[in-house]
């Protein structure tokens, strides 16, 4: 993450379920990308691309199995991610 970086007012709405002022924007990186990633709107993407590196991205999109199908697939697409590499999309997690 680039140094320096607060989570703009706009994006802590995406933290409904969290106390905002709590959120630490090196410690909880994974938390935060993903909840953009799945939540997020245009803007939000922006400061996150800009705030987190691209490594950090993937590693998020790569290892985050509470990724919905939609956002996980997208990602890979738009990182270069092949699909077999995205845990998310491995198993369906409600199959029997």
């Amino acid at each position: 993450m680039k140094s320096g970086s607060e989570i703009p007012d706009a994006v802590r709405r995406l933290f409904w379920d969290s106390k905002k002022e709590s959120i630490d924007t090196n410690l909880h990186r994974s938390y935060i990308i993903s909840r953009i990633i799945d939540c997020g709107d245009v803007e939000d993407v922006k400061w996150m691309l800009k705030t987190f590196s691209r490594k950090e991205i993937i590693e998020v999109v790569k290892r985050r199995r509470g990724l919905s199908r939609k956002s996980a697939i997208f990602w890979s697409t738009y990182l270069d991610i092949p699909v077999e590499e995205i845990e998310c999309l491995k198993m369906l997690y409600c199959q029997k």
